[in-house]
Formats: structure tokens, sequence, C-alpha cells
């Protein structure tokens, strides 16, 4: 999809948005919106906020149509769609000038620099560099070293506020120092507990799946890609099989297509293929998190691990790597445990064997969803706090 274009959801319930006077208008700017951990908190947010009058609207670089937008075009939204080219900031602008934005939330780590940039040229109030990660992927070559330095000095000459998802993600991101700069704030991500309400059906989960109902079941949730490490939940899983043979290995997450050709191939050699179920992609991710006994998650980098609180939602215990991420996350919730990477499967192993004991009885997701929802990360935590920063504008 090359240009510009944008598309507006109309039925009985919505015409054109801008029709309805929004106290605030917010462009939130993403790569696509697919069903990723910061695309899917956003849209959350958009649904709680809806009564209040905010209109949202999206602007996606990759110029390509996204998992999610359906769901955007129902709450009322907007996506406009326009790959990174030469005409990218003319049409960019020409998007602020119509629509006339109160605030522009950029996503997209260092290229924030230039959205904000180019939001104020065109004299928006409120710009926003939102940082959910430590880290971006793209190496450390020369290139990268001047593009970052250039973003992080846009960043710091345009945006009016620099948000993060942890302390730690801030740190990585912006500086050590970020504590003394009143346009920084950590606001963690919330989380929708609606779907985790209920019983467990773990039986109900393993005969769909064809597994015997007397199985240690072990999650892994995330997309293939290298920050999740899967090569290495597979050696881990390797070892808590050989001492837990009843257990049984859920991979669940968008799949990459070479990443899980090597993965199945190691899994035949180790013996496992009928140990481990590779789920893909899944709409159920709370049913499937309520139903595992645990959840392990050796990833190399994170902002704020998402599963991580999806499992402390459900009631299933973590036994993730020692992240200043996960790390923030155990400071408030309970049943997260953390090894460092450089530990031996062995040792994942029989940490995982023994909360596999430990947490035979576990609590009822009712109650796992009451303290998640007095915690730091409860979503109307979330939305009160972007919502300051949203309307800093009309204080």
């Amino acid at each position: 999809m090359i240009g510009e274009k944008t598309k507006v959801f109309r039925g009985d319930l919505y015409s054109d948005p801008d029709d309805r006077s929004p106290s605030v208008k917010i462009l939130h700017v993403f790569g696509r919106m697919n069903r990723g951990g910061a695309e899917m908190r956003t849209l959350e947010l958009m649904k709680m906020v809806q009564p209040l009058g905010l209109q949202f609207h999206f602007y996606v670089l990759s110029g390509q149509q996204g998992e999610l937008d359906d769901r955007i075009y129902q709450l009322g939204g907007l996506v406009h769609y326009q790959r990174l080219n030469i005409m990218f900031p003319v049409r960019f602008k020409r998007i602020l000038s119509r629509h006339k934005f109160d605030v522009v939330h950029s996503h997209v780590y260092y290229f924030s620099g230039y959205v904000s940039k180019l939001a104020a040229e065109a004299k928006i109030p409120v710009r926003i560099a939102h940082f959910r990660s430590v880290r971006d992927y793209h190496g450390e070559r020369l290139h990268r070293k001047l593009y970052r330095r250039l973003m992080k000095h846009w960043i710091d000459r345009y945006a009016t506020h620099i948000l993060a998802v942890s302390k730690s993600a801030m740190d990585a991101s912006w500086g050590e120092d970020w504590r003394s700069d009143r346009r920084c704030r950590v606001i963690y991500n919330g989380l929708d507990t609606a779907s985790f309400t209920g019983s467990r059906n773990k039986s109900g989960v393993l005969s769909e799946l064809a597994l015997p109902l007397d199985c240690h079941l072990i999650a892994h949730v995330g997309r293939m890609s290298r920050p999740k490490n899967h090569e290495r939940v597979i050696s881990i899983f390797s070892k808590i099989h050989s001492l837990e043979p009843k257990s049984r290995l859920l991979l669940i997450g968008r799949s990459d297509n070479d990443i899980e050709v090597r993965l199945r191939k190691r899994v035949n050699q180790l013996g496992l293929a009928s140990r481990v179920v590779f789920l893909g992609e899944r709409m159920d991710v709370p049913r499937l998190l309520k139903a595992a006994d645990l959840m392990i998650l050796p990833s190399l980098w994170e902002g704020l691990p998402g599963v991580c609180l999806e499992a402390c939602a459900a009631g299933t215990p973590v036994l993730a790597s020692d992240l200043p991420g996960v790390r923030e996350i155990a400071d408030h919730l309970q049943d997260i445990h953390y090894l460092g990477l450089e530990e031996d499967d062995s040792v994942w192993a029989s940490l995982a064997k023994r909360l596999l004991g430990e947490h035979q009885v576990r609590r009822s997701t009712d109650a796992a969803v009451r303290e998640f929802s007095k915690s730091v990360f409860s979503l109307e935590n979330c939305m009160r706090a972007h919502l300051e920063v949203w309307k800093a504008n009309s204080k």
C-alpha cells in the first residue's frame, strides 16, 4: 500500500469520529497495528477512555494494514497508512494539519525523535516519545550510532514528554539522569483483567490439545524473535522433562518460519516432538495461561514483559530471566522468580521442578485478579497517568 490512505469505520454506531468534537485528539504512531504488547495495551486504554470523549487516530509507518485495525474502527478510531519514503514528512504534516491534533504520541523508539520534530514544526502542543524496550534491534555499526545520537538529540529538543514502561527501559534508552528531567516519567503498562476472571479449565485445554490429563503444563508466550530466546526455552525444557517426564511445553505466539524450522529440528533431535506443542498466535492466551502450571521466559532483554503481568493476573507462577524489568514486576506482585541467563539449564530445571511442586495448590484466579487490580499495574492507574500527560496542554 503506497502513499497515504485513511480508513474510517462507518456503521450504526459510528460516523466520522471528527464530528464528535472530542475533548482531546491524539495521534498514536506505530509501525503496524498487529497484536503486540504496546498495541494491545494502547487499545485497552482506548476502550477505557472512550466515554471521556478522547479521539484516537493511528499512524502506521509500514503502510500496511494490521490485525487490530478493525478493532480500532469499531472503537471509533481512524488509521492512517504511510510508508516511510521521501514523501513521509510532507504527508505526515498534512495529516497533522488536517485533523488538528492536540497530542502526537510516538511509540517507535528512537525514530520518535523525527516524529517529535515534525510535530513541533506543525505546532502540536503535546509531543510524546514513549520507550517500550531497553534497546533496538539494529546493532552498533557507525551509521546506527550516528542515527541514535541524532534521534536522541531531536527527542531532547522537541519532545514535551518522555515516557517509558519501566525504570530500566528509561535508564537504558534515555540515560540514568532522567530523574532530574521533569519531562521524564515511568508509566507502567496496565492490563485489562476481565478475561482472566473465572475458573481454570486445565482439563479442557489438555483435552483440546490431546495431552495427558495428569501432565505438568509449562507455557512460553512470545513471538518468535531473537530477544524471546526460543532456543533456550527448548534446552531448558529438555532438562525439565528429564526431571519431570509428565511435563509438556506450549509455545504460544506468532511464528517466524526460519526460527520455527530450527526449533522443530532441535525438538526432534531431543526426542521431544510429542512433548512440545507449537500453538502459534492465539486469541485465548488468558485461558491458556490459567491452565498452565508454570510460565518460563528466558528472554535476552525486555522493557516490561507484558506476559509476566498476564501470568500474574492468571495466578500462574513465572520463571524468567534476571532482567531489571522482571525485577520491577517482582517488587509488586508475587510468584515471579528469576535466574541469570548464565545459569546452567539444569539450574533452571531444578527451580522449575520446585515451583511445579510448590504450586500444586494454586490461588484462585479471582484472588489473583484482585491482587493485580490493587497493584501499580492496574489499567486504572495506567489510564490516570496517561490522561495527565495527554491533557497536559488543557490545564
